[in-house]
């Protein structure tokens, strides 16, 4: 049994990456305590704030304030975000139980491309004859830290989070309950307040951007790849479950 944090990443253009980090229940303290060493270091030197959500695209791309005091913030420029990035990933990929698994596709559609993710990890679940669950970067229904909602928002908070998961949970309950790997319903985890689902955003930013960097007649040459996110990404290459000559990346078909 594996479970399968997942996040996406790519355009809305010309299509779309899905990544998950993979972990036995028996090892995910072990994971979580590697991402943890990870993130006490960032915060010894940069002074990242421990709770500080690190979302990819804010780090790598200068947004957002991740530091306990706005002398630490100053200094916190590009070189600094950068070495975040590849610090915290060096630490998780020094723990040997786990795999990442990425598959990409010119399909824009995330739920068009979460069904054929999923259709992809069955057939790595039955290969490797284990079974799946999946938590996956959405909405849980929660308000922001520090902020108290009426229960009308409430309500609505909760509405969406259900509403926004529609598609995904169709996904699962569309397969074939005598023969699935993939069990139980997609369980949605803000990545605000989930730590594995922070380490595969920044996974799956950096192989994004790794696979945009080797194949810009996918992509196009417009935007220049974003070279930090992918020093980070190449620490984890030892997790890949799909070859190094592809990036990590599985293309799947539109």
């Amino acid at each position: 049994m594996y479970l399968a944090y997942v996040d996406d990443s790519g355009d809305s253009k010309h299509g779309t990456t899905l990544t998950a980090l993979l972990v036995e229940p028996q090892h995910w303290a072990g994971l979580l305590d590697a991402w943890l060493t990870g993130r006490r270091e960032v915060h010894q030197q940069f002074g990242v704030r421990k709770h500080a959500e690190l979302h990819a695209t804010a780090l790598y791309k200068g947004r957002g304030r991740f530091c306990e005091t706005a002398e630490q913030e100053k200094r916190f420029g590009t070189g600094l975000r950068a070495a975040t990035g590849r610090i915290v990933l060096s630490h998780l990929s020094r723990f040997d139980e786990f795999h990442v698994l990425t598959v990409g596709s010119q399909v824009v559609s995330k739920p068009t491309l979460y069904a054929m993710f999923v259709a992809h990890l069955e057939d790595w679940a039955a290969a490797t004859d284990t079974r799946l669950m999946i938590f996956y970067d959405g909405q849980q229904g929660l308000p922001r830290r520090g902020v108290d909602p009426t229960p009308q928002e409430r309500a609505e908070l909760w509405d969406r989070a259900v509403r926004d998961a529609t598609p995904y949970r169709q996904v699962h309950r569309g397969l074939d309950i005598t023969s699935r790997r993939v069990v139980e319903d997609v369980i949605m985890q803000d990545s605000r307040y989930s730590q594995l689902i922070q380490a595969v955003d920044l996974i799956a930013y950096g192989a994004y951007q790794h696979h945009r960097q080797h194949h810009p007649e996918i992509w196009g040459a417009d935007v220049k790849p974003v070279a930090d996110a992918i020093r980070a990404y190449m620490t984890t290459k030892a997790h890949w479950v799909h070859a190094e000559d592809s990036g990590g990346v599985a293309w799947l078909p539109a």
